[in-house]
């Protein structure tokens, strides 16, 4: 009898070790199991987001780095309220995870094509974009091209391609189509109403007749 009480109580420790090993187990595949979901939920979001930014923004190549998403050869889209389409583009793009609405670009162009069919260029070594108010910002000086022939430099340029409008708060040199030379200290070109303003503007037309010697000291 004492024999059989002692494998009695082995067997009883046997079983009961495996209960508390099969516990064990369920404890962490409760926790396991869960865990697994999120991450594979986590990695499923950032494919299906990186697959949108990838066809709205037409990215070569996204990276994070410190941070930032970083973009390689971005390209934004978009229309202005006056018909025109504008392309943003850069030769990199670096926007904060937490504020991915502001995009600062290296080596940025934007193209702007009006309704009219001429189609305007400014390039600038960096600019930030905002994408949920589609401004562009581009300090400094940024040269301007048109494909009919306009060209120059504007300073400290804001383009609002939602009111059409492009301001330079600084130092403007243009040339236009015809000759013509305009040196100004600000700028502001109004798309819907194709007006352009300029302050402390010079303007130089050239091939004027000459002025009338007969003319000269003659009363108004």
């Amino acid at each position: 009898m004492a024999v059989g009480r002692a494998e009695s109580y082995d067997q009883r420790t046997a079983i009961l070790g495996r209960l508390v090993a099969r516990n064990r187990v369920v404890d962490a595949l409760r926790i396991v199991v869960p865990a697994l979901g999120v991450v594979a939920f986590l990695l499923l979001a950032g494919q299906i987001y990186v697959a949108n930014l990838a066809r709205q923004y037409g990215v070569s190549g996204i990276r994070i780095d410190r941070g930032d998403i970083v973009v390689e050869a971005p390209r934004y889209s978009g229309m202005g309220s006056g018909g025109s389409r504008y392309l943003v583009s850069a030769r990199e793009a670096r926007t904060p995870i937490e504020g991915s609405h502001m995009v600062d670009m290296t080596d940025a162009e934007l193209e702007l094509i009006q309704t009219s069919g001429i189609t305007y260029f400014a390039r600038s070594g960096t600019a930030t974009m905002n994408t949920v108010e589609e401004t562009v910002t581009a300090p400094g000086k940024v040269a301007v091209t048109g494909s009919d022939g306009l060209e120059g430099t504007l300073t400290d340029v804001f383009a609002d391609s939602r009111k059409d409008i492009v301001t330079s708060n600084g130092k403007v040199d243009l040339l236009l189509p015809d000759g013509t030379t305009i040196e100004a200290a600000t700028m502001v070109r109004e798309g819907k109403t194709h007006l352009w303003t300029f302050t402390r503007a010079t303007v130089v037309v050239p091939d004027l007749p000459a002025a009338d010697p007969s003319l000269a000291g003659a009363a108004p």
